[in-house]
């Protein structure tokens, strides 16, 4: 073996290691290496090629921004108030610029002229 196969496999070995100190050994025998990771990793141990993830919050995240935004235009079209807040002040927070972007671009302006 060349010294590169040496590091290689040194360095193959330690990754191993680490991995399977994360992992809880499981009825007395450890389990290394790739086994280890496929094995309590998220993705599914049928589909290691593919890489499919087993649970993912997409959806439901997705479903809960719908539901507010559509509580939004509903609250709005009926002009109702929740403690004293309307619609008109959520829009009056979303176009609050808190920086002056014209006066940052001035001064980033004249700091390149000089």
């Amino acid at each position: 073996m060349t010294k590169m196969e040496e590091t290689v496999a040194e360095r193959r070995a330690y990754v191993d290691q680490i991995r399977a100190s994360f992992y809880p050994e499981e009825s007395g025998s450890a389990q290394t290496g790739k086994s280890a990771f496929w094995k309590n990793s998220s993705f599914s141990e049928n589909q290691e090629g593919e890489g499919e993830a087993k649970y993912s919050s997409l959806g439901i995240r997705t479903l809960i921004a719908c539901l507010i935004f559509a509580a939004f235009v509903y609250c709005d079209q009926k002009q109702i108030t929740f403690h004293q807040y309307k619609t008109k002040d959520v829009w009056k927070q979303i176009e609050w610029n808190p920086l002056p972007l014209e006066e940052l671009q001035e001064t980033i302006k004249i700091s390149l002229r000089q």
